[in-house]
């Protein structure tokens, strides 16, 4: 086995001492990136590698290169596959994250380590030794990678870039796959503290990350000298579209609602600060994409566009899983069968509204209809547009207790009183979406 210089056991011992979290490309703690970054700056030019934390879609180009640490949360999948169909490349370094979100739309498989590689350090199979399975660029000039509690990707058409062998002979599995998506490539690692701090000490490691930083900006023609490298981890902001125009407002709107949904499910909802940003945003956003579907035949179409992209996007958005439980296609007597509110959907404005109000300290002491009455005046609403307001949600709250306490649910929009509701909690969601 390969005799390593440097004691991985006594760098585990400084975990208590981190005060960053993991992956930060800033960090210089043991489990920090930055000499990821050191190694891209060196490789690339200073100018062309951006740390950031925040994706603008519109700044994107063909030739550039973005690398994803570990993604958490919600992130847009429709615009990295039209990043790299365009000419971008992609790559992902996730182990444990929600990167499977992304292998999953590009059906590669994640799976478990082995427990038996042929070699590992210091006696332990979490920490096995990778080789190189074929002479692809990333991989090479590399000797061997040291892995970290690694998961494996596996697809029969990318191409293998790592691999860990097994005792016994076994080739064993890919921990690393490239392949071309559009006219950009995509790069999946199954282990992102390939490139943490302390792992980075072993020349494999700097090999990879040295040479895959190369090829995310390996494809920019005549304009490779001005491509620049992204590298964004665990959570990152989304704006903008790669189809520009109206489109980047319609996906900023879904990411807001997809990101609280997560948010949610990850967390649940702990107190009224919480609960007001996740649901003011995921209902606004829900309320406001199942208008925009419904009268989206209003909205001039450019007279270069082939396909209304508001509807593309709007159709994406009504197809993610996430959206099943609040937006249900409509009959056609009321919603001419476009999307409308469930259930669950109804319950959910109803305590946005109702969060929202007793967020403020000025509005909790008031009758609840009142309170979303005082918000409405605030969003610019009329004098008749308040009072329906408050009686929409009046019947909207005696519709969900009565359910509650075993009844049947009388809970209900009309379209009208959805698209005031929305107005309501516009302004609200979008507040909180900038500041978080």
């Amino acid at each position: 086995m390969w005799a390593f210089s440097f004691a991985f056991g006594s760098v585990m011992t400084l975990t208590s001492t981190a005060t960053s979290a993991p992956f930060d490309p800033d960090s210089t703690d043991w489990e920090g990136c930055s000499r990821l970054i050191e190694v891209a700056r060196e490789e690339l030019g200073p100018s062309r590698v951006l740390v950031l934390d925040e994706v603008d879609y519109e700044k994107l180009g063909p030739a550039d290169g973005l690398l994803l640490i570990h993604p958490e949360g919600s992130y847009d999948l429709d615009e990295l596959a039209t990043f790299m169909k365009q000419g971008g490349r992609l790559a992902v370094a996730d182990d444990f994250g929600d990167g499977n979100r992304l292998l999953e739309r590009f059906r590669i498989e994640r799976g478990p380590a082995p427990s038996d590689p042929l070699q590992m350090l210091h006696g332990n199979p979490q920490l096995p030794i990778a080789i190189p399975a074929s002479g692809h660029p990333i991989v090479a000039d590399v000797g061997q990678v040291v892995l970290n509690h690694p998961t494996t990707v596996s697809h029969p058409d990318l191409s293998v870039l790592l691999r860990i062998p097994r005792a016994g002979g076994d080739q064993g599995p890919e921990v690393a796959l490239a392949g071309q998506v559009g006219e950009g490539r995509l790069v999946a690692i199954g282990d992102p503290s390939i490139f943490i701090n302390s792992m980075m000490r072993y020349p494999g490691n700097r090999s990879l990350a040295r040479n895959l930083a190369a090829y995310l900006l390996d494809a920019g023609g005549e304009h490779k000298h001005d491509a620049k490298l992204t590298i964004v981890h665990d959570h990152f902001r989304e704006r903008g579209s790669l189809g520009g125009g109206v489109t980047g407002s319609i996906r900023d709107r879904l990411r807001g609602f997809f990101s609280a949904v997560d948010g949610v499910r990850r967390e649940g909802f702990g107190g009224i600060a919480s609960r007001v940003v996740a649901l003011g945003i995921a209902v606004a956003a829900a309320i406001w994409v199942v208008l925009r579907a419904m009268l989206r035949s209003k909205i001039p179409r450019p007279r270069y566009a082939g396909e209304d992209p508001e509807a593309l996007s709007v159709a994406r958005g009504l197809d993610d899983p996430r959206l099943s439980s609040l937006l249900a296609r409509g009959s056609r007597r009321l919603f001419g069968g476009r999307p409308k509110p469930t259930t669950a959907g109804l319950s959910a404005v109803h305590e946005a509204l109702d969060a929202a109000v007793a967020a403020r300290e000025d509005l909790a002491q008031l009758p609840r209809a009142q309170g979303v009455g005082k918000l409405a005046a605030e969003a610019g609403l009329s004098a008749p547009e308040v009072q329906q307001v408050e009686k929409a949600f009046t019947r909207l709250r005696n519709g969900i207790g009565a359910a509650a306490v075993g009844g049947r649910s009388g809970a209900s929009l009309t379209k009208g009183e959805a698209t005031l509701f929305g107005r309501v909690l516009a302004p609200i969601a979008d507040s909180l979406r900038i500041a978080r």
